[in-house]
């Protein structure tokens, strides 16, 4: 996390080429603890009606590794609340009566940090269970940020879900794909 670059991203959603929403993250870093705050918000109108409805918003705290996870998710009509803090040689996560644990270096699926390569897991931030992903290189490739030609390395995150992420030679999350 100590390497880890305060800022603020925001990315605009698309859904077959129609904005969709936004979703934003700000990193800052005071006295050696990081602290990422992201928050999504999508949705999808049919004329005056609201058909899909996504919102979460989450608060995660580093110090070396993560110290502390607070998410909540409005998703189809329900509200999730997902809790993380260290306890003994673990990272314990609990969502409703629900509760997990997971190794000490466990990244949530956030985005805005990118995964190391090679097969491991996540925490799913809208269920707190446990999430097995294969995270490999695709490649390096020059993309479209801004109005702007970014070279950027292409990673991808397979699992229950398939996540195309960019990021740049700095470790700045630039760009994201899934369906």
């Amino acid at each position: 996390a100590d390497t880890r670059t305060p800022g603020r991203v925001e990315f605009e959603v698309f859904r077959n080429g129609e904005p969709f929403g936004k979703h934003s993250v700000t990193v800052s870093n005071a006295g050696g603890v990081l602290v990422a705050e992201s928050a999504a918000d999508l949705k999808v109108n049919l004329g005056p009606l609201t058909v899909f409805r996504y919102k979460q918003t989450c608060r995660e705290t580093w110090k070396q590794t993560l110290a502390e996870l607070s998410c909540a998710t409005l998703k189809d009509g329900r509200t999730t609340k997902v809790e993380g803090t260290p306890e003994g040689q673990a990272f314990k996560v609990s969502a409703g009566r629900a509760s997990a644990g997971y190794p000490v270096d466990v990244l949530p699926s956030a985005w805005w940090s990118k995964p190391p390569i090679g097969s491991y897991e996540m925490i799913n931030t809208e269920t707190g269970k446990k999430m097995p992903v294969n995270v490999t290189s695709v490649g390096r490739e020059t993309i479209k940020v801004g109005g702007a030609s970014v070279e950027a390395e292409h990673i991808r995150v397979s699992g229950t879900l398939t996540v195309d992420l960019w990021y740049d030679d700095a470790g700045r999350w630039v760009s994201c794909a899934f369906s």
